[in-house]
């Protein structure tokens, strides 16, 4: 049987099944999880060759936890009675994100990876996976299952999943910010 993929070639029957399935019915086979625990061993240079293309905000826990009025006052050393508006909202919403990016609380952050499968026939289909950092224990692999490419596995990560992709989307919009929202009563 001949591997078109990176990883041993007896792994290539389990993509082949893997590839069939998703392509027949857009169901899983069990099989897929000998090729992920493979990428998470062996094959992880692999696997971390799409390192570093994209990065995912998980842009609601964020705001579950950050994107409210309270939050701003506390953190801006505002009165209680100061009226927020959504120029200050925007603001403390866009210094949250940039905080994630310079060091901040990691666990609203993923990196995005993705690998293609190859079948013999020539079928292919895309693992999609988010790296998360779990401090001192390291990266951990959260996979996201099979898409037809990787731009639909992005497209499912924003649409589905309410994450925020960059730099494929570019910088949250001010109506994003607003949209999570949480305002005092």
């Amino acid at each position: 049987m001949t591997n078109v993929n990176n990883f041993p070639v007896e792994l290539q029957a389990a993509c082949n099944a893997s590839v069939a399935s998703f392509k027949q019915s857009h169901e899983l086979s069990p099989v897929l999880e000998k090729i992920k625990e493979w990428l998470e061993v062996d094959g992880w240079d692999n696997l971390l060759a799409d390192y570093g293309e994209n990065t995912a905000i998980k842009i609601g826990g964020l705001a579950q936890y950050q994107f409210n009025d309270d939050e701003l006052l506390a953190n801006l050393d505002l009165p209680s009675d100061y009226k927020v508006a959504d120029i200050d909202r925007i603001k403390w919403g866009r210094q949250c994100i940039n905080d994630l990016f310079d060091g901040g609380d990691e666990s609203f952050l993923c990196d995005v990876l993705c690998y293609e499968l190859k079948a013999a026939n020539g079928d292919t289909a895309v693992i999609g996976c988010l790296l998360e950092n779990q401090g001192q224990g390291g990266p951990v692999c959260d996979w996201q299952g099979l898409f037809s490419t990787k731009e639909e596995f992005l497209n499912s990560l924003a649409q589905e999943w309410g994450f925020w992709i960059t730099p494929l989307m570019g910088d949250v919009t001010d109506e994003v910010i607003l949209s999570y929202w949480q305002k005092n009563a």
